[in-house]
């Protein structure tokens, strides 16, 4: 991201690695499975899925996880590949 226009710097986004995974290798990982069925949960969405690329500008990035709220997560549900910006255009 340009410089001030990361979601790291706001403060609302992690990137997450497994010690048996990380980078793109991390959702080969038992802690990319669980994190796909229960970030909504506890409010985080994968921010940039697979094959919206198109959608969100950026390229898929496992590992990057926005919080969004419980109840706003709650829309995206278990391994949605739903993007933060098809959520907020269909509000």
């Amino acid at each position: 991201a340009r410089p001030g226009q990361s979601e790291h710097q706001a403060g609302l986004a992690v990137d997450v690695a497994s010690k048996d995974g990380f980078g793109t290798r991390f959702p080969e990982t038992k802690e990319f499975a669980w994190l796909r069925a229960h970030a909504h949960t506890y409010g985080f969405i994968l921010r940039y899925p697979e094959g919206k690329t198109a959608v969100t500008g950026l390229n898929y990035e496992p590992w990057h996880y926005r919080y969004i709220g419980p109840a706003s997560a709650a829309a995206f549900g278990a391994n949605s590949t739903l993007t933060l910006e098809e959520y907020l255009g269909g509000r």
